[in-house]
């Protein structure tokens, strides 16, 4: 959901849904910290900065985002194995993982 704040500045607070939104402003110590900081610039737009670790984080969150959660190369094993008759299932081995799995919901 997006926000409009061109109209908040430092001296004022604005209640957008279960958001308050009120200016900050932060001390030159707080920024060298890597604290993230709002402010009001001489042409009176808010400014935010965003530390190193907002920035890595942002660019892992992307990368992440790009990459298969599918192990496309062990798909294509299991699917030629089937396809060939060769695929052997281990159905105590299988059994044992369903109760493992279930056993896990039982102790939360």
């Amino acid at each position: 959901m997006a926000h409009d704040i061109s109209g908040i500045n430092s001296n004022k607070s604005s209640n957008m849904g279960d958001r308050n939104v009120t200016g900050i402003k932060k001390s030159d110590e707080a920024k060298k910290s890597g604290s993230v900081s709002a402010s009001t610039n001489e042409s009176g737009a808010d400014k935010v900065t965003l530390t190193d670790t907002a920035a890595k984080l942002k660019a892992l969150e992307s990368d992440l985002a790009s990459q298969s959660v599918v192990n496309d190369n062990k798909v294509k094993d299991v699917q030629t194995s089937i396809q060939s008759g060769s695929y052997k299932m281990d159905p105590e081995r299988i059994a044992d993982k369903m109760i493992n799995f279930e056993s896990a919901f039982n102790d939360s």
